[in-house]
């Protein structure tokens, strides 16, 4: 086929697939980069002070929003389903050759579209990993400023999408903000996409305050059909909370308890716009708590447990690649609860968000089984089998050396075979 032609087809193609507003997840993240991984000799680790030679060098998409779009970019290609404007990246990519190249990888290789990016004058920043035999080193560098034309652009593109579409079906909000971002940028965002059903799924604490209450007032209608979970570490719930915790000491009930109790005193917005901290530990189980719609005391938190993932028979030539792996949790989370949000019925055609129709399958039969087996409404069991399924996808991506990127049937293998959750 000529190649002239071909790009011609592709352009038709996008034109005739585009989806509204109000069935595509807007991942908002602000911070891209290009990431640069500097791969050590096998058997090495990084040494202070010492000259390091390459074994290998590769570059890529770097920024967490950026890597929730590669990760739901490859549960999209489990099957040859139309994918323009299922997931939409809101995003400063810097002029220049960094971002050039990032766009590109967005653009041509994941079929991310690019509605929402803005070109902004300051250039992109670039991440480095350096992978040893242990561990990975970050280095990241400082982020260029952007305008307040600029963040203007960006709020009118928001809008003109709404004015057409609707409200977001899903929204991601991932990371840091560059200079220039005032704190309340997230929830001024949010205030113009998120509608009382879109699903909302959080990974920063930056002007968290100001969101949270932004969010209360989009979920105060009666019939919402919506919510918002936020995602974080255990080391960070507690130190929101004031307390401090080891990442490499397992998370307590009692430690889990405190810390929420304190987060929902420090944030008086929290009980009326979250539903849910889906919390991650590291190797070991993560958590979904129940945010209480009202004041409570320590022993009305309710808690799934969510069983650990051993990927160590898995890791091909003793290495993992964790970098990354949180924003591939936030992406696998949100993918699968907008599926099970809005569940097909019998006899439906392909559903039109993110997750392949053989993979919402097993979501839909896992969740019935774990239902099935628990106490607990079935609101927390959607909930819960999404965040097990985000929780499998980052487990996954360990795996392959590329940000955010892994194979779905390693991931389905790991949420197919998850015992079911604990409730405490």
């Amino acid at each position: 086929m000529n190649y002239l032609w071909h790009l011609l087809l592709l352009s038709t193609m996008s034109a005739t697939t585009t989806h509204a507003l109000s069935t595509s997840i807007v991942v908002v993240g602000l911070n891209a980069a290009l990431q640069k991984r500097f791969i050590l000799p096998p058997n090495t680790n990084l040494e202070p002070g010492n000259v390091h030679r390459a074994h290998n060098s590769e570059t890529g998409v770097g920024g967490k929003g950026q890597d929730v779009g590669v990760a739901m970019s490859c549960l999209m290609s489990k099957e040859k389903q139309p994918r323009d404007d299922k997931v939409l990246l809101a995003q400063f990519l810097g002029m220049g050759p960094e971002g050039d190249a990032v766009s590109g990888a967005l653009r041509l290789r994941r079929g991310l579209s690019d509605k929402l990016t803005i070109r902004n004058a300051a250039p992109l920043r670039t991440c480095t990993t350096i992978v040893g035999k242990d561990c990975a080193t970050e280095l990241v560098e400082t982020s260029g400023e952007v305008t307040e034309e600029e963040l203007e652009q960006l709020g009118q593109k928001v809008e003109s999408l709404v004015n057409d579409g609707g409200k977001a079906s899903g929204v991601c909000i991932m990371g840091s903000m560059p200079p220039g971002c005032g704190d309340d940028t997230y929830a001024q965002l949010s205030e113009k996409m998120v509608g009382k059903d879109t699903l909302v799924l959080i990974d920063s604490v930056i002007g968290l305050d100001a969101l949270l209450k932004t969010l209360k007032s989009c979920f105060e209608s009666d019939d919402r059909e919506g919510g918002a979970v936020l995602k974080l570490n255990a080391a960070e719930l507690c130190k929101l909370a004031g307390a401090n915790k080891s990442e490499a000491e397992k998370v307590t009930i009692e430690e889990l308890t405190a810390a929420t109790s304190c987060f929902l005193t420090k944030y008086e917005c929290a009980s009326s716009a979250l539903d849910y901290l889906c919390v991650t530990d590291g190797k070991f189980p993560g958590y979904l708590v129940e945010v209480p719609k009202e004041s409570t005391t320590e022993n009305r938190i309710n808690f799934i447990q969510l069983p650990a993932i051993d990927i160590s028979k898995q890791v091909k030539g003793g290495m993992l690649y964790p970098i990354g792996a949180g924003d591939t949790v936030a992406a696998g989370t949100l993918a699968a609860w907008q599926y099970l949000h809005h569940e097909p019925k019998a006899g439906e055609e392909n559903f039109f968000g993110v997750v392949p129709k053989q993979v919402g399958n097993i979501l839909s039969s896992v969740k019935s089984k774990w239902l099935s087996d628990a106490s607990s409404d079935e609101k927390s069991i959607k909930m819960a089998t999404s965040f097990a399924f985000g929780l499998s996808c980052g487990s996954a991506s360990c795996l392959q050396q590329e940000n955010s990127v892994f194979d779905v049937d390693d991931a389905v293998r790991y949420f197919s075979e998850m015992d079911s959750p604990v409730i405490q």
